[in-house]
Protein backbone atom coordinates (compact mmCIF):
# COMPACT_ATOMS: atom_id res chain seq x y z
CA UNK A 1 0.00 0.00 0.00
CA UNK A 2 3.30 2.42 -0.29
CA UNK A 3 3.10 5.00 -3.40
CA UNK A 4 6.34 6.94 -4.32
CA UNK A 5 6.36 10.15 -5.93
CA UNK A 6 9.43 10.90 -7.61
CA UNK A 7 10.80 14.42 -8.99
CA UNK A 8 14.25 14.38 -10.03
CA UNK A 9 15.25 17.68 -11.75
CA UNK A 10 16.25 21.14 -9.74
CA UNK A 11 14.20 21.30 -6.07
CA UNK A 12 14.40 17.33 -6.39
CA UNK A 13 11.98 15.36 -3.95
CA UNK A 14 10.40 12.44 -2.88
CA UNK A 15 7.13 12.01 -1.47
CA UNK A 16 6.15 8.65 0.30
CA UNK A 17 2.40 7.42 1.05
CA UNK A 18 1.03 4.85 2.86
CA UNK A 19 -3.14 3.69 2.86
CA UNK A 20 -4.27 6.94 1.07
CA UNK A 21 -2.31 9.18 3.74
CA UNK A 22 1.14 11.31 2.76
CA UNK A 23 3.73 10.38 5.10
CA UNK A 24 6.63 12.46 4.36
CA UNK A 25 8.84 14.59 1.71
CA UNK A 26 11.98 14.53 1.31
CA UNK A 27 13.76 17.57 -0.39
CA UNK A 28 17.18 16.51 -1.83
CA UNK A 29 18.46 20.06 -1.01
CA UNK A 30 17.80 19.70 2.95
CA UNK A 31 19.44 16.07 2.28
CA UNK A 32 22.65 17.43 1.23
CA UNK A 33 22.30 21.33 1.96
CA UNK A 34 22.79 22.34 -1.29
CA UNK A 35 20.27 24.81 -2.81
CA UNK A 36 17.61 23.69 -5.48
CA UNK A 37 19.42 20.51 -5.55
CA UNK A 38 18.73 18.08 -8.28
CA UNK A 39 19.60 14.55 -9.34
CA UNK A 40 19.46 14.93 -12.90
CA UNK A 41 19.29 17.63 -16.14
CA UNK A 42 20.37 20.72 -13.81
CA UNK A 43 23.87 21.10 -11.67
CA UNK A 44 22.77 16.97 -10.83
CA UNK A 45 25.34 15.20 -8.82
CA UNK A 46 27.53 12.19 -9.33
CA UNK A 47 26.67 10.27 -6.21
CA UNK A 48 23.06 9.91 -7.40
CA UNK A 49 22.56 6.01 -7.06
CA UNK A 50 24.24 6.40 -3.44
CA UNK A 51 21.71 9.76 -2.52
CA UNK A 52 18.73 7.20 -4.12
CA UNK A 53 19.63 4.20 -1.97
CA UNK A 54 20.55 6.33 0.95
CA UNK A 55 16.41 8.06 1.09
CA UNK A 56 14.83 4.41 -0.13
CA UNK A 57 16.78 2.78 3.13
CA UNK A 58 15.78 5.98 5.08
CA UNK A 59 11.69 5.28 4.22
CA UNK A 60 12.23 1.44 4.75
CA UNK A 61 14.02 2.03 8.35
CA UNK A 62 11.13 4.48 9.10
CA UNK A 63 7.89 3.22 7.57
CA UNK A 64 8.79 -0.35 6.47
CA UNK A 65 8.65 0.46 2.61
CA UNK A 66 10.19 -2.90 1.01
CA UNK A 67 8.16 -2.29 -1.72
CA UNK A 68 5.67 0.05 -3.39
CA UNK A 69 2.57 -0.18 -5.39
CA UNK A 70 3.44 2.64 -7.51
CA UNK A 71 6.33 5.03 -8.54
CA UNK A 72 5.04 7.75 -10.48
CA UNK A 73 7.81 10.19 -11.37
CA UNK A 74 9.18 12.77 -13.60
CA UNK A 75 12.29 13.81 -14.96
CA UNK A 76 14.20 11.13 -13.83
CA UNK A 77 17.07 9.74 -16.21
CA UNK A 78 18.05 6.11 -17.01
CA UNK A 79 15.41 4.13 -15.02
CA UNK A 80 16.47 4.76 -11.78
CA UNK A 81 13.39 4.66 -10.61
CA UNK A 82 13.62 1.29 -10.07
CA UNK A 83 15.92 2.12 -7.50
CA UNK A 84 12.59 1.77 -5.69
CA UNK A 85 11.14 -1.98 -6.17
CA UNK A 86 7.18 -1.45 -7.29
CA UNK A 87 4.65 -3.23 -8.90
CA UNK A 88 4.19 -0.25 -11.41
CA UNK A 89 5.93 2.57 -13.00
CA UNK A 90 4.24 5.73 -14.01
CA UNK A 91 5.28 8.75 -15.43
CA UNK A 92 3.29 11.87 -15.44
CA UNK A 93 3.92 15.41 -17.32
CA UNK A 94 5.36 17.98 -15.48
CA UNK A 95 2.38 20.70 -15.22
CA UNK A 96 -0.56 17.71 -14.36
CA UNK A 97 1.83 16.88 -11.93
CA UNK A 98 1.52 20.63 -10.52
CA UNK A 99 -2.14 20.73 -10.70
CA UNK A 100 -2.78 17.41 -8.53
CA UNK A 101 -0.14 19.00 -6.03
CA UNK A 102 -1.91 21.91 -6.01
CA UNK A 103 -6.23 20.61 -6.39
CA UNK A 104 -5.45 17.94 -3.82
CA UNK A 105 -3.36 20.26 -0.79
CA UNK A 106 -6.94 22.72 -1.25
CA UNK A 107 -10.06 21.90 0.29
CA UNK A 108 -12.02 22.17 -3.05
CA UNK A 109 -13.63 19.30 -4.38
CA UNK A 110 -13.60 21.54 -8.46
CA UNK A 111 -11.60 24.03 -9.42
CA UNK A 112 -9.79 25.70 -12.60
CA UNK A 113 -5.82 25.24 -11.51
CA UNK A 114 -3.34 27.75 -13.55
CA UNK A 115 -0.09 26.18 -13.19
CA UNK A 116 3.07 28.15 -14.76
CA UNK A 117 6.56 28.04 -14.99
CA UNK A 118 9.64 28.25 -16.71
CA UNK A 119 9.42 25.65 -18.98
CA UNK A 120 9.24 21.50 -19.35
CA UNK A 121 7.65 18.45 -20.74
CA UNK A 122 4.15 20.37 -20.97
CA UNK A 123 5.66 24.21 -22.23
CA UNK A 124 5.23 26.69 -19.82
CA UNK A 125 1.74 27.54 -18.98
CA UNK A 126 -1.24 24.87 -18.67
CA UNK A 127 -4.55 25.35 -17.14
CA UNK A 128 -6.59 22.83 -16.19
CA UNK A 129 -10.45 21.60 -14.34
CA UNK A 130 -10.09 19.79 -11.46
CA UNK A 131 -12.54 17.76 -10.17
CA UNK A 132 -11.99 14.97 -7.22
CA UNK A 133 -14.89 13.31 -8.08
CA UNK A 134 -14.04 12.32 -11.35
CA UNK A 135 -11.83 9.04 -12.56
CA UNK A 136 -9.66 11.39 -13.92
CA UNK A 137 -9.44 14.38 -12.26
CA UNK A 138 -7.23 16.58 -13.95
CA UNK A 139 -8.38 18.00 -17.36
CA UNK A 140 -6.24 20.20 -19.52
CA UNK A 141 -8.20 23.15 -21.60
CA UNK A 142 -5.81 25.84 -22.37
CA UNK A 143 -1.78 25.67 -23.24
CA UNK A 144 -0.44 29.05 -23.18
CA UNK A 145 2.94 29.84 -25.15
CA UNK A 146 4.31 32.59 -22.95
CA UNK A 147 7.15 31.79 -21.25
CA UNK A 148 6.29 34.29 -17.73
CA UNK A 149 9.26 32.60 -15.33
CA UNK A 150 12.13 33.28 -17.41
CA UNK A 151 11.17 36.61 -18.88
CA UNK A 152 10.28 37.84 -15.24
CA UNK A 153 13.83 37.35 -13.98
CA UNK A 154 15.81 38.65 -16.63
CA UNK A 155 16.55 42.04 -15.82
CA UNK A 156 17.99 40.89 -12.60
CA UNK A 157 21.26 39.61 -14.13
CA UNK A 158 21.77 43.78 -15.19
CA UNK A 159 20.49 45.07 -11.80
CA UNK A 160 24.05 46.18 -9.22
CA UNK A 161 21.84 45.36 -6.83
CA UNK A 162 20.99 41.82 -7.59
CA UNK A 163 24.19 39.72 -7.23
CA UNK A 164 25.06 38.53 -11.17
CA UNK A 165 24.99 33.99 -11.04
CA UNK A 166 25.71 32.00 -13.87
CA UNK A 167 22.02 32.76 -15.46
CA UNK A 168 21.23 28.99 -15.16
CA UNK A 169 21.38 29.32 -11.54
CA UNK A 170 19.60 33.34 -11.74
CA UNK A 171 16.95 31.73 -13.44
CA UNK A 172 16.09 30.01 -9.81
CA UNK A 173 17.00 33.09 -7.70
CA UNK A 174 16.73 36.19 -9.19
CA UNK A 175 12.64 36.44 -9.65
CA UNK A 176 12.01 36.74 -5.73
CA UNK A 177 14.91 39.45 -5.37
CA UNK A 178 13.11 41.43 -8.44
CA UNK A 179 10.30 41.45 -6.06
CA UNK A 180 11.59 42.68 -2.91
CA UNK A 181 13.46 45.72 -5.76
CA UNK A 182 10.41 46.20 -7.74
CA UNK A 183 8.61 48.19 -4.59
CA UNK A 184 11.30 50.55 -4.83
CA UNK A 185 10.52 51.65 -8.33
CA UNK A 186 7.61 52.98 -10.86
CA UNK A 187 6.24 52.34 -13.50
CA UNK A 188 7.87 53.53 -16.30
CA UNK A 189 5.56 53.82 -19.53
CA UNK A 190 8.97 53.73 -21.79
CA UNK A 191 9.83 50.45 -20.49
CA UNK A 192 6.54 48.98 -21.23
CA UNK A 193 6.26 47.89 -24.24
CA UNK A 194 10.08 46.58 -24.65
CA UNK A 195 8.95 44.34 -21.68
CA UNK A 196 6.23 43.14 -23.46
CA UNK A 197 7.72 42.27 -27.01
CA UNK A 198 10.35 40.35 -24.87
CA UNK A 199 7.64 38.39 -22.66
CA UNK A 200 5.89 37.48 -26.09
CA UNK A 201 9.03 36.41 -27.93
CA UNK A 202 9.86 33.63 -25.14
CA UNK A 203 8.55 30.69 -26.91
CA UNK A 204 11.00 27.91 -25.93
CA UNK A 205 12.61 27.29 -22.83
CA UNK A 206 16.17 28.13 -24.06
CA UNK A 207 17.69 30.63 -21.28
CA UNK A 208 20.62 31.30 -23.28
CA UNK A 209 18.78 32.52 -25.97
CA UNK A 210 16.39 34.52 -23.78
CA UNK A 211 19.08 36.24 -22.15
CA UNK A 212 20.34 37.46 -26.04
CA UNK A 213 16.81 38.50 -27.12
CA UNK A 214 16.72 40.37 -23.68
CA UNK A 215 19.96 42.32 -24.73
CA UNK A 216 18.89 43.05 -28.27
CA UNK A 217 15.55 44.51 -26.96
CA UNK A 218 16.75 46.81 -24.31
CA UNK A 219 20.10 47.63 -26.46
CA UNK A 220 22.55 46.46 -24.08
CA UNK A 221 25.45 45.85 -25.31
CA UNK A 222 27.57 43.48 -23.12
CA UNK A 223 26.12 40.65 -20.46
CA UNK A 224 28.53 42.58 -17.79
CA UNK A 225 26.33 45.73 -18.02
CA UNK A 226 24.84 46.87 -14.68
CA UNK A 227 22.11 49.13 -14.42
CA UNK A 228 21.42 50.90 -11.11
CA UNK A 229 19.88 54.11 -9.27
CA UNK A 230 15.83 54.87 -10.70
CA UNK A 231 16.65 53.12 -14.17
CA UNK A 232 17.38 49.91 -12.00
CA UNK A 233 14.12 49.71 -9.48
CA UNK A 234 12.04 51.49 -12.46
CA UNK A 235 13.17 48.20 -14.56
CA UNK A 236 12.26 45.90 -11.91
CA UNK A 237 8.96 47.68 -11.22
CA UNK A 238 7.86 47.46 -15.08
CA UNK A 239 8.58 44.21 -15.54
CA UNK A 240 6.36 43.09 -12.69
CA UNK A 241 3.54 45.66 -13.85
CA UNK A 242 3.77 43.77 -17.30
CA UNK A 243 4.07 40.08 -15.71
CA UNK A 244 0.43 41.03 -14.55
CA UNK A 245 -0.99 42.63 -17.35
CA UNK A 246 0.05 39.57 -19.61
CA UNK A 247 -1.48 37.09 -17.34
CA UNK A 248 -4.44 39.24 -17.22
CA UNK A 249 -5.04 39.36 -20.64
CA UNK A 250 -4.06 35.69 -21.44
CA UNK A 251 -6.27 34.48 -18.39
CA UNK A 252 -9.82 37.01 -18.27
CA UNK A 253 -12.01 35.11 -21.19
CA UNK A 254 -11.33 31.82 -18.89
CA UNK A 255 -11.83 33.19 -15.80
CA UNK A 256 -14.76 34.72 -16.65
CA UNK A 257 -16.41 31.50 -18.59
CA UNK A 258 -15.45 29.69 -15.04
CA UNK A 259 -16.46 32.32 -12.88
CA UNK A 260 -18.58 29.63 -10.53
CA UNK A 261 -14.94 27.74 -10.09
CA UNK A 262 -12.28 28.76 -7.22
CA UNK A 263 -9.08 29.34 -8.34
CA UNK A 264 -5.40 27.26 -7.89
CA UNK A 265 -2.23 28.57 -8.89
CA UNK A 266 0.68 26.14 -9.38
CA UNK A 267 3.91 26.49 -10.70
CA UNK A 268 6.81 28.26 -10.12
CA UNK A 269 5.03 31.79 -10.56
CA UNK A 270 2.69 31.00 -7.96
CA UNK A 271 5.45 32.35 -5.44
CA UNK A 272 5.06 35.95 -6.99
CA UNK A 273 3.10 37.08 -4.25
CA UNK A 274 2.10 40.67 -5.90
CA UNK A 275 0.60 38.45 -8.29
CA UNK A 276 -1.47 35.60 -5.89
CA UNK A 277 -2.46 39.28 -3.56
CA UNK A 278 -4.46 40.70 -6.95
CA UNK A 279 -5.78 37.42 -7.53
CA UNK A 280 -7.40 36.48 -3.69
CA UNK A 281 -8.67 40.26 -3.83
CA UNK A 282 -11.37 39.28 -6.42
CA UNK A 283 -11.45 35.47 -6.89
CA UNK A 284 -11.34 32.71 -4.12
CA UNK A 285 -7.50 31.69 -4.64
CA UNK A 286 -5.61 28.72 -3.08
CA UNK A 287 -1.80 29.02 -3.78
CA UNK A 288 -0.17 25.81 -3.50
CA UNK A 289 2.07 25.90 -0.58
CA UNK A 290 4.98 24.52 -2.72
CA UNK A 291 4.01 26.03 -6.21
CA UNK A 292 7.79 25.66 -7.33
CA UNK A 293 9.51 22.46 -8.23
CA UNK A 294 9.44 21.27 -4.31
CA UNK A 295 5.42 20.55 -4.79
CA UNK A 296 5.76 18.13 -7.71
CA UNK A 297 6.79 15.00 -5.88
CA UNK A 298 3.43 15.71 -3.65
CA UNK A 299 1.55 16.23 -6.90
CA UNK A 300 2.88 12.82 -8.66
CA UNK A 301 1.66 10.69 -5.42
CA UNK A 302 -1.33 12.31 -5.10
CA UNK A 303 -2.13 11.28 -9.10
CA UNK A 304 -2.35 7.68 -7.81
CA UNK A 305 -3.49 8.30 -4.21
CA UNK A 306 -6.25 10.76 -4.77
CA UNK A 307 -6.49 10.96 -1.20
CA UNK A 308 -9.73 11.71 0.28
CA UNK A 309 -8.89 14.76 2.95
CA UNK A 310 -6.98 17.74 2.07
CA UNK A 311 -2.53 16.47 2.22
CA UNK A 312 -1.51 19.00 5.09
CA UNK A 313 2.26 19.56 3.56
CA UNK A 314 3.39 22.58 6.32
CA UNK A 315 5.38 20.36 8.15
CA UNK A 316 5.73 17.17 6.21
CA UNK A 317 9.51 17.24 5.77
CA UNK A 318 11.85 14.86 7.65
CA UNK A 319 13.20 15.52 11.56
CA UNK A 320 16.57 17.27 12.17
CA UNK A 321 19.14 14.06 10.43
CA UNK A 322 21.46 14.35 14.04
CA UNK A 323 18.68 14.09 15.94
CA UNK A 324 20.53 11.49 18.11
CA UNK A 325 22.83 14.54 19.19
CA UNK A 326 20.66 16.98 20.85
CA UNK A 327 21.72 15.43 24.13
CA UNK A 328 25.07 16.01 23.19
CA UNK A 329 25.17 19.64 22.31
CA UNK A 330 22.40 20.38 25.22
CA UNK A 331 25.41 19.09 27.44
CA UNK A 332 28.37 20.74 26.00
CA UNK A 333 26.65 24.58 25.02
CA UNK A 334 24.45 24.06 28.78
CA UNK A 335 21.56 24.23 27.08
CA UNK A 336 18.46 25.06 29.45
CA UNK A 337 14.50 23.94 29.00
CA UNK A 338 13.08 27.75 28.63
CA UNK A 339 9.08 28.36 28.83
CA UNK A 340 7.23 30.38 26.36
CA UNK A 341 6.83 33.30 29.06
CA UNK A 342 10.61 33.71 29.33
CA UNK A 343 11.52 33.20 25.55
CA UNK A 344 8.90 36.44 24.55
CA UNK A 345 10.76 38.44 27.11
CA UNK A 346 13.96 37.70 25.50
CA UNK A 347 12.56 38.50 22.08
CA UNK A 348 11.63 41.49 23.11
CA UNK A 349 14.83 42.36 25.16
CA UNK A 350 15.91 42.28 21.14
CA UNK A 351 17.24 39.11 20.72
CA UNK A 352 17.61 37.23 17.37
CA UNK A 353 16.60 33.45 18.04
CA UNK A 354 17.19 30.51 16.24
CA UNK A 355 14.53 27.60 16.07
CA UNK A 356 14.96 23.96 15.38
CA UNK A 357 11.98 22.22 16.40
CA UNK A 358 10.09 19.33 15.37
CA UNK A 359 9.60 18.13 11.62
CA UNK A 360 10.72 20.77 8.73
CA UNK A 361 9.06 22.46 6.45
CA UNK A 362 7.97 21.06 3.04
CA UNK A 363 7.91 23.79 0.46
CA UNK A 364 10.43 27.42 0.00
CA UNK A 365 8.88 28.90 3.07
CA UNK A 366 9.81 28.64 6.82
CA UNK A 367 6.76 28.26 9.40
CA UNK A 368 7.79 28.09 12.47
CA UNK A 369 9.88 24.86 12.73
CA UNK A 370 13.70 26.04 11.16
CA UNK A 371 13.20 29.71 11.85
CA UNK A 372 14.92 33.00 12.67
CA UNK A 373 12.60 34.69 14.95
CA UNK A 374 12.81 38.19 16.59
CA UNK A 375 10.71 40.95 17.45
CA UNK A 376 9.86 43.37 14.68
CA UNK A 377 8.76 46.44 16.61
CA UNK A 378 12.40 47.20 16.85
CA UNK A 379 13.26 49.36 14.30
CA UNK A 380 17.09 48.41 13.00
CA UNK A 381 16.18 44.76 13.04
CA UNK A 382 15.57 44.56 9.49
CA UNK A 383 18.84 45.60 8.46
CA UNK A 384 20.46 43.73 11.50
CA UNK A 385 19.27 40.37 9.81
CA UNK A 386 19.93 41.48 6.32
CA UNK A 387 23.51 42.26 6.95
CA UNK A 388 24.97 40.41 9.87
CA UNK A 389 22.57 37.18 10.20
CA UNK A 390 21.73 36.27 6.24
CA UNK A 391 23.57 37.84 4.68
CA UNK A 392 20.87 39.60 1.75
CA UNK A 393 20.16 42.53 0.91
CA UNK A 394 18.90 45.81 2.01
CA UNK A 395 16.18 46.00 -0.40
CA UNK A 396 14.84 42.46 0.57
CA UNK A 397 11.80 42.24 3.28
CA UNK A 398 10.71 39.92 6.13
CA UNK A 399 7.95 37.84 7.08
CA UNK A 400 5.32 38.80 9.67
CA UNK A 401 3.81 36.19 11.64
CA UNK A 402 0.20 36.40 13.30
CA UNK A 403 -2.50 34.95 14.44
CA UNK A 404 -5.32 33.72 11.71
CA UNK A 405 -7.87 35.85 14.36
CA UNK A 406 -5.44 39.07 14.59
CA UNK A 407 -4.54 39.17 10.96
CA UNK A 408 -6.99 41.75 10.17
CA UNK A 409 -5.83 43.99 13.22
CA UNK A 410 -2.74 44.60 11.61
CA UNK A 411 -2.95 44.07 8.10
CA UNK A 412 -5.66 44.81 5.56
CA UNK A 413 -6.88 41.20 4.93
CA UNK A 414 -9.25 38.94 6.45
CA UNK A 415 -8.55 35.66 5.10
CA UNK A 416 -5.97 33.04 6.17
CA UNK A 417 -2.25 33.33 4.10
CA UNK A 418 -0.54 29.74 5.89
CA UNK A 419 2.04 29.48 3.94
CA UNK A 420 2.67 33.09 3.10
CA UNK A 421 1.13 33.21 -0.08
CA UNK A 422 0.09 36.68 -0.07
CA UNK A 423 1.40 40.17 0.60
CA UNK A 424 -1.25 42.29 2.18
CA UNK A 425 -1.07 46.39 3.03
CA UNK A 426 0.30 47.15 6.58
CA UNK A 427 -2.12 49.12 8.40
CA UNK A 428 -1.48 52.54 8.32
CA UNK A 429 -1.46 52.59 12.44
CA UNK A 430 1.33 50.03 12.08
CA UNK A 431 3.74 50.66 10.13
CA UNK A 432 5.90 52.47 12.02
CA UNK A 433 5.37 50.17 14.67
CA UNK A 434 6.18 46.84 12.95
CA UNK A 435 8.80 48.83 10.56
CA UNK A 436 10.72 45.73 9.74
CA UNK A 437 8.07 43.91 8.38
CA UNK A 438 6.98 46.61 6.70
CA UNK A 439 8.18 47.19 2.98
CA UNK A 440 8.86 50.02 0.76
CA UNK A 441 5.66 50.13 -0.29
CA UNK A 442 3.53 49.02 2.79
CA UNK A 443 3.22 45.76 2.34
CA UNK A 444 3.92 42.39 4.35
CA UNK A 445 4.32 39.09 3.18
CA UNK A 446 2.26 37.69 6.37
CA UNK A 447 1.95 34.18 7.75
CA UNK A 448 -1.37 33.13 9.64
CA UNK A 449 -1.31 30.93 12.03
CA UNK A 450 -3.71 29.05 14.52
CA UNK A 451 -3.01 26.57 17.69
CA UNK A 452 -3.84 23.58 16.24
CA UNK A 453 -1.18 24.31 12.68
CA UNK A 454 1.53 25.15 15.49
CA UNK A 455 0.95 25.41 19.23
CA UNK A 456 4.30 26.51 20.07
CA UNK A 457 4.05 29.64 17.46
CA UNK A 458 0.77 30.48 18.33
CA UNK A 459 1.32 30.43 21.95
CA UNK A 460 4.21 32.38 21.36
CA UNK A 461 2.59 35.21 19.68
CA UNK A 462 -0.34 34.88 21.88
CA UNK A 463 2.60 35.88 24.71
CA UNK A 464 3.96 38.60 22.98
CA UNK A 465 0.47 40.20 23.06
CA UNK A 466 0.01 39.58 26.43
CA UNK A 467 3.26 41.13 26.98
CA UNK A 468 3.94 43.80 24.92
CA UNK A 469 0.39 44.52 23.38
CA UNK A 470 1.38 43.46 19.66
CA UNK A 471 0.57 40.23 18.64
CA UNK A 472 3.51 39.84 15.54
CA UNK A 473 6.93 38.30 15.30
CA UNK A 474 9.33 38.43 12.54
CA UNK A 475 10.12 35.20 10.64
CA UNK A 476 12.40 34.21 8.20
CA UNK A 477 13.90 31.21 7.19
CA UNK A 478 16.87 29.60 9.46
CA UNK A 479 19.58 29.79 6.59
CA UNK A 480 22.17 32.20 5.47
CA UNK A 481 23.13 33.47 1.98
CA UNK A 482 23.22 30.48 -0.86
CA UNK A 483 22.35 27.73 1.16
CA UNK A 484 18.99 25.71 1.71
CA UNK A 485 16.85 26.13 5.06
CA UNK A 486 18.99 23.84 7.66
CA UNK A 487 18.31 20.20 8.49
CA UNK A 488 20.89 19.82 11.49
CA UNK A 489 21.43 20.81 14.95
CA UNK A 490 25.39 21.10 13.68
CA UNK A 491 24.16 23.69 11.00
CA UNK A 492 22.08 25.50 13.76
CA UNK A 493 24.84 25.92 16.20
CA UNK A 494 27.55 27.02 13.34
CA UNK A 495 25.18 29.63 12.76
CA UNK A 496 25.21 30.72 16.37
CA UNK A 497 28.83 30.61 16.39
CA UNK A 498 29.43 32.40 13.66
CA UNK A 499 26.99 35.13 13.23
CA UNK A 500 25.31 38.00 15.26
CA UNK A 501 22.63 35.84 15.98
CA UNK A 502 21.75 35.46 20.17
CA UNK A 503 20.68 32.11 20.78
CA UNK A 504 18.59 28.56 19.69
CA UNK A 505 15.67 27.11 20.85
CA UNK A 506 16.51 23.41 19.89
CA UNK A 507 13.41 22.05 20.50
CA UNK A 508 12.27 23.26 23.77
CA UNK A 509 15.74 23.97 25.11
CA UNK A 510 17.56 27.27 24.73
CA UNK A 511 20.98 27.52 23.82
CA UNK A 512 22.61 31.11 24.79
CA UNK A 513 25.31 32.27 22.32
CA UNK A 514 29.01 32.01 23.89
CA UNK A 515 30.78 35.06 25.29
Amino acid sequence: MFNLGFFGSHNASLAISHKGEVLEVVELERLINVKNAAFFYWGHHENIVELLTEIKDYFKTKYGAEKYDNVVYNSVDKEMWKIFPANNYQWLPHHEAHAYSGLYQSNFEKALIISFDGGSDEGFFNIYLGDKSNETPIEKIYVGKKDYAVSYMMPAHFISDIKQEWIYTGNLVYAGKLMGLAGFGKVDSNLVEPFREFYTSNITDNISEALIRFMKIFNIESEQTRFDGDYAVNLAATNQYVFEQLFEEETRNILELHNNLPLIIAGGCGLNILLNTKLAKIRETFITPNPNDTGLAVGLVCSKVKPYNPVDTTYLGPEVWDRKQLAKALYERKGTKIQVQELTQRLINGEIIGVVRGRSEHGPRALGNRSIICDPTIGEMKDTLNAKVKGREYYRPFAPVVRLEDVNKYFDWNKESRWMSFCPEVREEYRDILKAITHIDGTARVQTVTREQNQFLYDLLTEMHNQKGIGVILNTSFNIAGKPILNTYEDALWVLDNKQMDALLLEDYYIKKNG
